[in-house]
């Protein structure tokens, strides 16, 4: 059992030594963290940062209500380069992609102004998995929304060390199943709170984690999450390349 923890252990440290490769030979501020391409001083080349800017715009700081009592935010579809900016950060250890996604925050539109006293606070992950990929991606991103925002960050919530199973591919009944009593306070709050998730997809984690805000105190609560995931959609990008996919496929038709 010891050997089986420690191999998987080693695999699970693979993206970390290839990151740091990648760093090392590339540095940060060289090459695009998304197509590769050189960049002229950012994470992302010119092409991919207007992609993050305009693809999915029209949904930039959307409001959806998740209950009652529980709003929610967000700011791109799950797709192209934000989504590969979550992944980067996710599965990778990158935080220079938590600072580029919260770039996305400013300007905050007039119609949608938080209380000087909310705190903001993330969705935290089962210590078991934070130690794997050494880094909470969520922590991350809330600190970097709430510097952007200037509002004051602290860890509100603790997670729980149950057997629930990653939620990327479960329903929406097997999410509730699979998080209930994952989390409780971490204090008593008694002020509005800014919930930072990186992506939006049923809601249950966003409900789980407010039921235990609640009981903490927490007078209001808001989640902000920079993505959601909408099935269906299809980046700009994806929409170009499959319509030139298309348009290959008939020139090369017509020549047979």
């Amino acid at each position: 059992m010891k050997g089986e923890y420690l191999y998987g252990g080693w695999f699970a440290f693979l993206p970390r030594v290839k990151a740091f490769l990648l760093e090392t030979v590339f540095p940060e501020h060289a090459v695009c963290r998304v197509c590769g391409k050189i960049t002229e001083g950012g994470i992302l080349c010119g092409a991919c940062e207007d992609r993050l800017q305009t693809d999915g715009m029209a949904y930039a700081w959307d409001r959806e209500e998740l209950e009652p009592d529980l709003d929610a935010y967000t700011l791109r579809p799950h797709a192209g380069v934000a989504r590969q900016l979550v992944l980067r950060l996710k599965h990778h250890a990158e935080k220079c992609a938590a600072e580029k996604l919260a770039d996305l925050l400013l300007p905050v539109p007039e119609h949608i102004r938080f209380a000087p006293d909310t705190v903001v606070t993330w969705v935290p992950m089962p210590e078991s998995r934070r130690m794997e990929r050494c880094i909470d991606h969520g922590q991350v991103l809330a600190e970097a929304a709430a510097e952007r925002l200037n509002l004051p960050c602290r860890k509100l919530l603790n997670r729980l060390e149950t057997r629930e199973k990653p939620q990327a591919r479960l329903g929406q009944k097997a999410r509730e199943a699979n998080l209930a009593r994952a989390f409780r306070p971490a204090e008593e709050s008694g002020c509005p709170v800014l919930l930072v998730d990186d992506v939006l997809t049923t809601g249950t984690t966003a409900r789980r984690c407010a039921e235990a805000l609640r009981a903490g105190g927490a007078r209001e609560i808001t989640l902000l999450a920079f993505t959601r995931a909408m099935p269906g959609y299809i980046s700009e990008a994806e929409n170009a390349r499959k319509t030139e996919a298309k348009i290959i496929r008939r020139e090369r038709r017509g020549k047979l």
